[in-house]
């Protein structure tokens, strides 16, 4: 099983996803450091939103074979500069979540993902559980 870590704004779903990808067992709580749980790593949003802790995230990258970024589809703006994962020697998948809110625009996200460098990108919910099969095969 390979491991994943989640980079993302604070509040963009990562421990939600954990837990969903978990099946409940995970307790997700704020992360104040890098956590890990089993075959996830969760970073604290802060590492995204200041970038003189970018390089917090490219030490915690070491540790996986997997970096998703994670974007909430309903975020009007994205923290992810362009070429962001240019700095990550790592498999990258972009993640959209929270996909089934009414102010949801999944388009911007997957956009906003692609020009931060991810080249697959997976819509997801973690509350319905749509789309999480996808991760779990690359995780697998």
């Amino acid at each position: 099983m390979k491991k994943m870590m989640l980079v993302g704004e604070t509040r963009s779903g990562k421990s939600s996803l954990i837990k969903a990808l978990s099946d409940g067992e995970y307790i997700p709580r704020r992360a104040m450091a890098v956590e890990y749980y089993g075959q996830f790593i969760n970073t604290p949003g802060e590492f995204l939103e200041n970038s003189r802790f970018y390089h917090a995230l490219i030490t915690s990258s070491a540790d996986c074979q997997i970096l998703a970024l994670v974007l909430d589809a309903t975020r009007k703006s994205s923290l992810f500069p362009p070429l962001f994962v240019s700095m990550f020697n790592r498999k990258i998948v972009g993640v959209v979540t929270n996909i089934n809110a009414s102010t949801a625009d999944v388009g911007r996200a997957e956009q906003f993902l692609r020009s931060a460098g991810a080249k697959v990108v997976v819509c997801v919910c973690a509350e319905s559980g749509e789309g999480l099969d996808s991760l779990r095969e690359m995780l697998n």
